[in-house]
């Protein structure tokens, strides 16, 4: 019986670590997102106080589209991709050294 109970904690302590690992990845990638926006978004109010006119402010930040664009996709395959891994982890069964 003590068997059982061993084992049962064992599966539990892995289930949690793979919990707590998943969930600090995911958390870890969207810190670094929100850093990667705020760059963009100190970027282009750099811009902006360049811009001498209105045509050339609405110039430079038409410019700045694909850049942002390209950073939104990033962000979220790799988000995608650990959510993914994050399920496949949990989903995935639970093998215990005897």
């Amino acid at each position: 019986m003590s068997q059982l109970v061993k084992a049962t904690q064992e599966k539990s302590e892995i289930y949690l670590d793979r919990v707590f690992g998943g969930v600090a990845l995911i958390a870890l990638h969207e810190a670094g997102s929100l850093q990667g926006h705020l760059e963009g978004v100190n970027e282009r109010l750099r811009v902006a106080r360049k811009a001498r006119s209105l045509g050339e402010l609405l110039r430079d930040q038409m410019d700045l589209l694909p850049e942002t664009r390209n950073r939104f996709v990033r962000d979220h395959q790799v988000r995608r991709g650990l959510w993914n891994g994050f399920v496949s982890d949990l989903t995935a069964p639970v093998k215990t050294v005897a």
